[in-house]
């Protein structure tokens, strides 16, 4: 029944976006999301820009064009830019993306087809799409939009819950999705961290010892208050924001000459990295760790590699 679900759930997706090309499915996975590509076309001088159409590729290998997305961003006057691509984010489970359509609007698209627009008074008037932070929860049910203040709204009904205090910085989702880490510059350029719920109400607030605040990128647990850090890519320390203890630590080995570009709870006691390794400062392969804190075990969840010509990514989340 469960494969009958998910042939049929992948066919509704190639009915409605276009498919190419087919793969082995990651274990554990079924037809999501895994990243989404932005090709590179070289211009004449050399220069490389995107090009194209936002591309979404799954963990059955397959290819799907995004054709209602806006690939190169819009200034604040709506004219194309030549170098940059309109934000979009998937998904830590790769059932949701977020991006810019073509007439402007932002949309969250289900991978069943299903789209729901956000309202159009999300964005301040005149603002380039380059300067826009889109970022979906774990499990796609709510979209946080940043564009000088973030914006949060639930992806089902397109109706705001809350919204974020000037000055608050988004970091990321809790685990469970009902929470929010920001960060903010207090006096001396000394780090504050805070996390909100859903509505925007302050829950815990906090200075982070110079281990937490010089390092990342970091990660709030679904209890609200303890965060994962990466620490100078060799460890993991926990920080109890409440407490204003660092209650964790264990190391972790991480590919050589690799970046982190995601740090997730996925679990009570897991935490999940995404980190690339870079050919001639181009990302080439992806790297996904789950990291037991308690232990201090690692294990590779999944390994890719990009497409060739991409130009820029953005990969689901936890």
């Amino acid at each position: 029944m469960k494969i009958r679900i998910l042939v049929a759930l992948a066919a509704m997706l190639a009915a409605v976006l276009g498919v190419q090309g087919t793969a082995q499915a990651e274990p554990g996975h079924g037809d999501s999301i895994r990243y989404a590509s932005a090709k590179g076309c070289v211009k004449k001088g050399g220069n490389i820009v995107p090009c194209g159409t936002w591309r979404l590729v799954t963990h059955h290998g397959r290819v799907v064009l995004l054709k209602d997305a806006q690939l190169r961003a819009l200034n604040e006057k709506g004219d194309p830019v030549t170098d940059s691509t309109a934000p979009v984010a998937v998904s830590g489970n790769g059932q949701k993306i977020a991006y810019f359509r073509k007439d402007g609007r932002l949309a969250v698209r289900a991978l069943d087809g299903k789209v729901r627009l956000l309202p159009k008074d999300t964005l301040p008037r005149k603002t380039a799409q380059y300067d826009v932070t889109l970022q979906l929860s774990d499990d796609g049910a709510v979209l946080a939009v940043t564009a000088g203040r973030t914006k949060l709204f639930d992806t089902a009904s397109s109706t705001r819950l809350g919204q974020l205090p000037k000055g608050r910085y988004f970091l990321g989702f809790s685990g469970d999705g009902e929470k929010v880490l920001t960060s903010t510059d207090a006096a001396d350029s000394v780090m504050e961290l805070g996390v909100y719920d859903l509505s925007g109400r302050l829950l815990h607030n906090g200075t982070p010892p110079q281990l937490v605040a010089n390092n990342g990128p970091y990660a709030l647990h679904a209890d609200g208050k303890t965060i994962a850090v990466l620490v100078a890519n060799r460890k993991v320390a926990l920080y109890d924001l409440e407490s204003d203890q660092v209650t964790g630590d264990q190391r972790i080995k991480l590919p050589k000459d690799s970046t982190a570009h995601k740090l997730d709870w996925t679990g009570d006691d897991q935490v999940t990295l995404h980190v690339s390794e870079e050919f001639e400062g181009a990302p080439t392969r992806m790297t996904v760790l789950q990291h037991d804190v308690t232990s201090g075990a690692t294990t590779v969840r999944d390994k890719y590699k990009l497409l060739k010509d991409t130009f820029v990514f953005a990969a689901c989340g936890g």
